[in-house]
């Protein structure tokens, strides 16, 4: 239960349950109330919070477990399907897979690395296969895509490249050396933009989407969102994965301009944000099976024992997960108390302490979820909160000057915040709060 988030997502979840309906303004956050507010997961979170009625925290651990099996499996079959050879395709699967272990969690984005892979199936099936009939799978794929995570615009990106790639070669001035997609793709084009907009939002997806291309703040103060700082060996191995891949198209001499795009595309995104290091693993590993396609890799010749031997090496990754992990609920509910304010939780429960309530920015998805009655100040749904609160609430992280006047801080009864922060010494300072709880995780102030 690394990502912060999970807290107001399954929180969602059950709000969708509880209310049939989704929400179009925020009920999680004291900002935010009665301004709008658009669940793009809401799709997920319905998903997330049946999870957790039927199996409880345990359920999200088997989510991860099925995520961290399906993502390699789905990288490997789009290696060979693009016309690698068995051992090859393990292993850009693999390399692939390592690269981004840092952002593997129970989230939407998971479903985001393996609907992008699925869709690069199809669009190059039909490019270099001449399966155009598959097209037409991306329609329901993309309305379904859409309400699990904002970034299926990052497919309708990629799927507008292969679409306009005739435009492509006019903008390189280039004659087409190899047949592109018919120009009916762009008609199925335009069938699935429609299709994102055939959800209980429709075109205000949209809108978020255009808040988010306008933050920056997050890209300088949450860690995620940082770009790699290579003290992580993952790291190291995406760059191998590009350089192959980087390699593989000037092995081509003269590679076709959509997949100069397509991976411009991807490392723009993967070395801004760790969080986006999926869009490059995947594209470059669909770059090398194109570069280094064999004729003699067509996936009826595989040997019986290379599936055997793959399917053994999968149901023993899964019986030594569930052997050495131990998933049950106790387990993650320990661990959510060793790294979120649980402990603080329940003593502000059990003494009905009132807000309004001044959080830190990574327990606020987590409160949103264990205090449903008090709204958050702050969480991670920077669509909702904007860059200056982002800041404003980083600064006082940091106990920055100026962190007295805060607005939130100074109408508030309750504060939860993280003993990692210089904050907490300057609220023992203040004569307005006084500390009534403290443990290795959090401390808790309530006004005088």
């Amino acid at each position: 239960m690394t990502d912060p988030d999970f807290g107001w997502h399954l929180r969602a979840g059950q709000w969708i349950l509880s209310h049939h309906a989704v929400p179009f303004t925020d009920p999680f956050s004291a900002y935010g109330a009665g301004k709008p507010w658009y669940d793009y997961s809401w799709l997920f979170d319905i998903f997330f919070a049946l999870i957790h009625r039927v199996f409880g925290l345990a359920g999200f651990g088997m989510l991860e477990v099925a995520f961290r099996v399906a993502i390699p499996c789905c990288l490997f079959r789009l290696g060979r399907n693009l016309g690698m050879q068995f051992w090859t395709a393990a292993l850009s699967a693999g390399l692939a897979a390592y690269s981004i272990s840092q952002i593997y969690a129970p989230r939407p984005g998971m479903f985001t690395i393996i609907f992008f892979i699925v869709e690069l199936q199809i669009l190059f099936g039909a490019l270099l296969k001449g399966k155009f009939s598959g097209l037409y799978w991306l329609i329901p794929l993309f309305w379904v895509w859409a309400g699990i995570h904002i970034q299926f615009i990052h497919g309708l990106i990629v799927f507008g490249m292969f679409a306009g790639e005739f435009a492509l070669y006019r903008l390189f001035r280039r004659e087409p050396g190899q047949p592109s997609l018919p120009r009916r793709a762009l008609l199925v084009f335009a069938a699935c933009v429609l299709a994102t907009a055939l959800t209980p939002y429709g075109w205000h997806l949209y809108s978020t989407v255009v808040v988010y291309a306008g933050q920056k703040q997050i890209y300088q103060t949450i860690s995620e969102m940082l770009a790699m700082n290579f003290r992580h060996p993952s790291h190291f191995v995406l760059v191998l994965l590009a350089f192959c891949a980087a390699g593989g198209l000037g092995w081509t001499r003269k590679p076709r301009p959509l997949y100069l795009v397509l991976f411009a595309f991807a490392a723009g995104m993967g070395f801004r944000s760790i969080k986006d290091t999926w869009i490059l693993a995947v594209v470059s590993v669909a770059l090398i099976g194109i570069a280094f396609a064999s004729e003699s890799s067509d996936e009826k010749t595989m040997p019986a024992k290379h599936r055997l031997g793959l399917a053994l090496c999968v149901a023993a990754v899964l019986a030594v997960a569930w052997q050495r992990y131990d998933i049950n609920n106790n387990w993650i509910e320990m661990g959510l108390a060793g790294s979120y304010p649980e402990a603080a939780v329940r003593y502000v429960q059990q003494h009905h302490f009132p807000g309004p309530l001044y959080n830190d920015f990574t327990s606020g998805g987590f409160l949103i979820w264990r205090l449903p009655n008090i709204p958050v100040s702050m969480d991670g749904r920077t669509n909702v909160h904007g860059d200056e609160r982002v800041k404003a609430y980083t600064n006082a992280l940091k106990g920055m000057p100026g962190w007295e006047k805060d607005e939130d801080l100074a109408h508030a009864n309750l504060i939860i915040w993280t003993v990692k922060s210089p904050l907490p010494a300057l609220l023992r300072c203040d004569p307005r709060f006084k500390q009534v709880y403290e443990d290795p995780q959090t401390v808790v102030f309530v006004r005088k």
